[in-house]
């Protein structure tokens, strides 16, 4: 049997930036104030961007992204915030103290000093619920949390808490714990969610033309290298 590795790692990385941008940015909130037509009767919108420290929101320059999983998408993402000038560091495991060469930060230090958290690591018995209420009391008031990974992995309970308690500054994610997610399944999709800064998208994260030309493209290999050899180029079993 084989699979067709990093094929959307590009597009995952652009996707999980685009949620960072219009989360810092509050596209989703000030975009229904112009909708609405509040930005006529209130004039000054500005105080809408601020975060849950009451601060206007923060550049890239400032920011420090933690990355939670180093996979082919947690390194393009390395690789893409730090030409944007964004400073980044790597998170180890929970609970364990990661090695001096390793170059990695224990993972309780990037959930307390990190103002971006982007997930973008397998589902697993020991990811399940890997954010969940103890981070979110140890995250700083402007962190971010990105997630393009899996949903399960941030406890939607405790991140709905975390956004209406003022814990952190907001979030955006493209996976939920029950898909497709739908108000029923969901505390994410409740009524009262509308004004916070919470972006969510229906698991779309991979989607594009460059993504489907891999697929191909690697499923056509994996496919002759089956033919001539008798397994997959890409073997995973």
């Amino acid at each position: 049997m084989g699979n067709t590795p990093n094929c959307n790692q590009t597009t995952v990385t652009e996707h999980a930036l685009a949620l960072y941008f219009a989360t810092r940015r509050s596209v989703l909130l000030t975009h229904s104030l112009v909708r609405s037509g509040e930005w006529a009767t209130k004039r000054s919108q500005h105080k809408t961007m601020d975060g849950a420290a009451g601060k206007p929101p923060m550049t890239m320059g400032d920011e420090l992204v933690g990355i939670i999983g180093y996979g082919g998408v947690g390194r393009t993402i390395e690789e893409r915030a730090k030409t944007l000038g964004m400073r980044t560091v790597i998170a180890g495991r929970k609970g364990a103290t990661p090695a001096p060469e390793s170059g990695r930060v224990p993972f309780e230090t990037v959930i307390r000093e990190c103002s971006v958290l982007m997930i973008c690591l397998p589902r697993s018995p020991e990811t399940l619920n890997l954010i969940s209420e103890t981070e979110f009391s140890q995250m700083k008031p402007h962190a971010l949390i990105i997630n393009v990974s899996r949903g399960g992995i941030v406890d939607e309970r405790a991140l709905v808490s975390a956004l209406k308690e003022g814990k952190i500054a907001g979030a955006g994610t493209d996976v939920f714990a029950q898909e497709p997610a739908e108000p029923g399944t969901s505390v994410l999709l409740a009524p009262e969610m509308a004004d916070l800064n919470l972006v969510m998208t229906p698991h779309v994260a991979w989607y594009s033309e460059e993504t489907l030309d891999n697929y191909r493209r690697t499923c056509k290999a994996n496919m002759a290298e089956f033919v001539t050899n008798g397994k997959a180029k890409h073997q995973v079993c």
